[in-house]
């Protein structure tokens, strides 16, 4: 308690000192708060129903998002070249995620008197380990440094972009193999067709991630001329790059309309859904134990062992030092401090798991809503350190 404390005032002091730092973060914290007022009003006036939810989050996490990872990834490649940090940063994203969920199913879960092996208890060690890596450090990137050079903005969300390369495909397949448990969606047959394993394993590369592999490869071949227009000559498919990237540039503010959205459906939504699967209610956790264990995890402990990381492999000269990189630390400091992975909402409707799924989109409301002020102290704390602002 005497460290967290400790940091935590170390925290502010910097902000104190640092008007612009606790501005910038404030600011993009304040205009989720407001994209929380519209998604709730549309929820309330009926504008927007989990069907049309589900078609927008399909269409901007398939289409939209993908086309802005990888025209994102292209640019900066194209600007920067490949370094080692570009290999370096999907294996981070693995080695954080996996490390976490480790040390919350066995140590920080029994503390608090969860066992990890109910339901409830595989659900809180996949939100302490997963963090919402795409939407919401997009919203804080754009809202931080819209005003900056446009490189600078670019570099944050390619960052971003090779961050999902390493963290989707294991939250999609250990993340989900953890969380669904026991219950699995039933097959009208008993044994795995070769479709079926083709899907398997197509789960593990999501539209993003494969967005983001192609950019990397075309920036790096040849075929980069033929997209990418340059100060000299002009590329005879740039029509093709500009009009993806004009599309991607709406996957930001629809995706936080879809996570803004899905919240407050979730956080009404009402216990009387008929579900063919649900928690295990004869282990029932109390929502205030779960909330603390998951901001615990995802607000001090995260955050300290992605920045133990990075110096560690800064000291190994496997990553640039703070000073050499700012924008590369800020952005896994960034991630490591983003509340829980909201698409575990959709792989428990996707499991037909009901009653699970609205239970985890209140708990998920709840620590969407206290996650402000750890958030704003974290990013303006790494602002100001990092010397962005």
């Amino acid at each position: 308690g005497i460290i967290i404390m400790g940091f935590v005032t170390n925290a502010l002091q910097h902000v104190e000192g640092n008007s612009a730092a606790f501005s910038g973060a404030g600011q993009a914290m304040a205009e989720l708060g407001v994209a929380g007022c519209i998604g709730t009003t549309c929820v309330k006036l009926e504008i927007l129903n989990p069907e049309i939810l589900w078609a927008l989050s399909k269409t901007t996490f398939s289409i939209l998002l993908p086309m802005f990872l990888g025209t994102s990834v292209m640019k900066t490649i194209a600007t920067y070249g490949v370094n080692l940090s570009s290999v370096l940063v999907p294996l981070i994203a693995i080695f954080h995620s996996l490390v976490l969920f480790a040390l919350s199913k066995n140590i920080l879960l029994p503390l608090f008197g969860i066992d990890s092996e109910t339901d409830e208890g595989r659900a809180t060690s996949v939100c302490c380990a997963f963090n919402n890596a795409g939407v919401v450090p997009l919203i804080f990137s754009e809202a931080l440094f819209r005003h900056d050079e446009p490189s600078k903005l670019n570099n944050c969300y390619a960052q971003i972009s090779l961050y999902l390369a390493g963290w989707s495909p294991v939250f999609w397949s250990f993340g989900r193999n953890v969380l669904i448990g026991n219950h699995k969606e039933h097959s009208p047959s008993s044994g795995k067709s070769l479709s079926q394993k083709v899907q398997n394993v197509a789960k593990l590369f999501p539209p993003p991630v494969i967005a983001t592999l192609i950019g990397v490869f075309i920036a790096l071949s040849p075929l980069q001329s033929l997209f990418m227009s340059s100060s000299e000559k002009r590329a005879p498919l740039s029509v093709v790059y500009n009009s993806l990237q004009n599309f991607g540039r709406a996957a930001s503010p629809l995706s936080l309309l879809v996570l803004t959205s899905s919240l407050a459906i979730g956080a009404g939504m009402n216990a009387n859904i008929s579900e063919s699967t649900t928690f295990q209610t004869k282990t029932e956790v109390s929502l205030f134990r779960r909330w603390a264990v998951l901001s615990l995890t995802r607000f001090v402990l995260s955050p300290l062992l992605m920045l133990t990381t990075l110096k560690s492999m800064a000291k190994m000269s496997l990553l640039k030092s703070a000073d050499a990189d700012p924008m590369l630390w800020f952005v896994l400091i960034l991630e490591s401090c983003m509340p829980p992975a909201q698409n575990s909402v959709l792989m428990l409707q996707v499991a037909n798991m009901r009653s699970a799924a609205s239970s985890m989109a209140k708990f998920l409301f709840s620590i969407y809503m206290t996650s402000m002020i750890p958030i704003v102290i974290i990013v303006s704390y790494s602002i100001h350190a990092l010397r962005l602002q």
